[in-house]
């Protein structure tokens, strides 16, 4: 009955995570991570995948949608945007796994758990920013006109990287930003979020192919069987054609209204989590905090390093 209820849930929170992503341009995935890591049922590697396979297929079926309905984009920039999301997503994808392999090594009964903080802590950071632009820079119609396309290859280095390191799609960050340094309006930057999403999560799964993340970990178990996969592949197209179809017809003020609620809901979980697993990791060992281990540890491992480094040199 257990293995039924955590079923469902799955296959709601990626209704309703996918449904949004399509709808704002938010992919989904910043949804699906923070409400799987609450449920804490699924490892981290599971949660990474379910978001990356629905934030992958919602957005690609969102794309496939919005050139049907010959959306206007301006070319150049998407394509530099691609570009750079595709490089950010090899940095970010690296830069985890480096990150990931320090954490882990360093205290391996309390990895997980450290890796979740940081994450949510991200999520949570940045989602922060984002409100802070909702409700500041926003009313007062604070926004930029860039044109360059170096530096709107740079953005999508950037908004890949967050995206890939962070598990998410990214799209709440992309749309945000997209509004204040290009002066979209949100349906528009939703497309654009879109495309970065796509682009990004398919280095992800490249990646994840080439250096061999699916044998390495295991990924079907009796809570998430393969054929749950599929349904969930499938509710992900199904709701990325809604929603690509209701952000064509209803009018920007509307998905503004959406994406301003999912702001403010991931703000409310990622906070839940990362108090969740600090208090997960904060059990005394010989009256010592598990942070602070981690902390001496890596100033310890700093300290080695860079003794090799001037050895080496000098």
């Amino acid at each position: 009955m257990e293995t039924i209820i955590f079923r469902i849930i799955v296959i709601s929170v990626v209704l309703i995570a996918t449904f949004l992503g399509s709808l704002c341009g938010i992919g989904g995935g910043v949804i699906i991570k923070p409400v799987l890591d609450a449920v804490n049922k699924f490892t981290p590697f599971q949660i990474a995948v379910i978001s990356m396979l629905c934030v992958l297929t919602t957005s690609l079926t969102s794309v496939i949608k919005h050139i049907h309905y010959k959306t206007k984009i301006k070319l150049k920039e998407s394509i530099s945007l691609a570009i750079g999301s595709i490089i950010g997503g090899v940095l970010g994808a690296f830069l985890f796994d480096i990150i990931k392999k320090w954490i882990i090594d360093t205290i391996p009964e309390k990895g997980s758990d450290i890796i979740v903080i940081i994450q949510n802590s991200g999520i949570a950071f940045f989602m922060i920013l984002v409100l802070f632009y909702l409700l500041v820079l926003k009313p007062k119609g604070i926004s930029f006109h860039l044109d360059s396309l170096i530096i709107t290859g740079i953005i999508g280095l950037f908004l890949g990287m967050i995206s890939v390191f962070l598990d998410i799609g990214g799209g709440a960050i992309n749309v945000c930003l997209f509004i204040l340094l290009f002066t979209m309006n949100v349906k528009s930057a939703s497309v654009d979020s879109l495309l970065v999403i796509v682009f990004s999560q398919t280095t992800k799964v490249i990646q994840y192919a080439i250096i061999g993340n699916f044998k390495k970990n295991v990924l079907f178990d009796d809570t998430l069987p393969w054929w749950l996969f599929v349904i969930i592949i499938a509710v992900s197209v199904l709701t990325g054609l809604i929603g690509s179809h209701i952000n064509h017809k209803i009018e920007s003020n509307y998905v503004d209204i959406a994406y301003s609620f999912s702001i403010v809901a991931i703000i409310l979980l990622s906070g839940y989590n990362i108090i969740y697993h600090h208090t997960t990791t904060t059990t005394t060992n010989n009256n010592k905090d598990t942070f602070f281990f981690f902390y001496s540890s890596c100033r310890y491992k700093i300290q080695i390093t860079i003794d090799k480094a001037i050895k080496t040199t000098f």
